[in-house]
């Protein structure tokens, strides 16, 4: 006997169902996969950071993301740091700009094609003629359990010397390695923490698109950032072990 059509849409109904409750444990999966593989690429960015201190006595500047002459260590987006030869410091103001993956040898992007966003205190990144750091250099950078709450590193002056942040699936704040353009800016508190260029930042668990902060009319908490931070102190504590401090 042949089904009817309100029994065969019953069973595409139930089907569809199923194919659902399977497809979204999936997506978790999948989404959970790249946050691990995310973390394991900052990680290494750590060490990358700290065996560049170790080497050369300073941390690398930021690769501009916009501007610059277009030569050697003064061109945006080519991966390599943008210094001022002449003075030894760093042209970005703030030292924010792309992690300088061709400086560092690494991988360019995170697993969403966006570039990571490297941050570094300035007095850490000075090379000669400026004075390179030392024990008694001081910084200013927190990262913070939420924005403006919990710090998660030694408060100012013994804070973080440099955080790394992937912006995610969502790449707000990110810059894009295939256009070099910026992708559209954060609407959370927290990411926004991250993509400003200043002193503070964000780390904590991810939350889904238009989480509200406290409930219902409350501002959103979108977060799906993943972040690095490097202590002053570890930071020390790796290169006296190798000799190159005091």
């Amino acid at each position: 006997m042949g089904f009817t059509i309100i029994e065969m849409a019953v069973a595409l109904f139930v089907i569809a169902l199923l194919l659902g409750s399977l497809l979204v444990p999936l997506t978790t999966q999948v989404e959970q996969r790249q946050i691990s593989e995310t973390q394991k690429t900052l990680d290494n960015i750590k060490e990358a950071l700290i065996g560049h201190a170790v080497a050369k006595g300073y941390l690398p500047c930021p690769d501009r993301t916009s501007g610059g002459a277009g030569t050697a260590n003064d061109t945006a987006n080519d991966g390599v740091e943008d210094y001022n030869t002449g003075t030894g410091v760093c042209f970005s103001t703030t030292a924010t700009g792309n992690l300088p993956w061709v400086t560092l040898g690494l991988g360019e992007t995170d697993l969403w094609g966006n570039r990571f966003r490297y941050r570094v205190h300035s007095n850490y990144a000075q090379r000669a003629p400026a004075t390179v750091f030392s024990l008694s250099t001081l910084t200013n950078l927190t990262v913070t359990a939420t924005s403006g709450g919990t710090l998660l590193t030694a408060a100012s002056p013994d804070g973080a010397v440099a955080v790394v942040i992937s912006h995610g699936k969502n790449g707000y704040g990110a810059m894009n390695s295939f256009t070099n353009t910026a992708r559209p800016a954060p609407t959370s508190a927290d990411e926004l923490d991250n993509s400003a260029g200043g002193t503070s930042y964000t780390s904590r668990t991810p939350t889904a698109f238009a989480s509200p902060c406290g409930g219902a009319g409350q501002p959103l908490c979108e977060f799906d950032d993943v972040m690095i931070w490097l202590g002053k102190y570890s930071l020390f504590n790796r290169m006296v072990a190798a000799g190159k401090l005091p």
